[in-house]
């Protein structure tokens, strides 16, 4: 298939949207966290047994950079680290009250950014959508990537 723009160019963009956006959102409403420090409160809350590792796959980010934003999410009272009882090297990552209320604060005005974007897609397309890109994930992900590939 040929597009108009190319393919790396048009995701890019409306990532760049989004999260100028969401940005926008969460400093209007006071949220001090970039893009980044959202996905990784989201992945901690959907996976109880998460560790750095496992968000450093996940995001394909460096460890070292995945721990620094963890720790910036503990000094903010979000999240609290605590060893594993079975094996003490690993270090399982857990909301604080705190960082399920900011957690929750934060997915509603995503969902509002994202209702936005999707202004004026009728619905049969926005499923097209999302089965197209969830199609490109599974095509492009290692197994260290893809956490669930299931559910993608």
């Amino acid at each position: 298939m040929i597009f108009w723009e190319p393919l790396g160019y048009i995701l890019g963009m409306i990532k760049r949207v989004y999260r100028n956006k969401l940005m926008l959102k969460f400093k209007e409403n006071g949220i001090d966290l970039s893009l980044d420090l959202y996905v990784i409160l989201c992945r901690i809350k959907e996976d109880k047994e998460v560790t750095q590792q496992d968000l450093a796959d996940t995001l394909q980010k460096d460890k070292s950079i995945i721990m620094r934003q963890i720790h910036g999410l503990i000094e903010r009272g979000y999240v609290v680290r605590l060893t594993n009882i079975q094996d003490k090297r690993k270090k399982e990552l857990f909301l604080t009250d705190k960082g399920n209320e900011i957690l929750k604060f934060a997915k509603n005005l995503s969902g509002d950014v994202a209702n936005e974007l999707l202004e004026g897609i009728d619905e049969k397309d926005q499923v097209i959508f999302e089965k197209v890109i969830k199609k490109m994930i599974r095509n492009g992900c290692s197994e260290k990537c893809c956490r669930k590939e299931e559910n993608i």
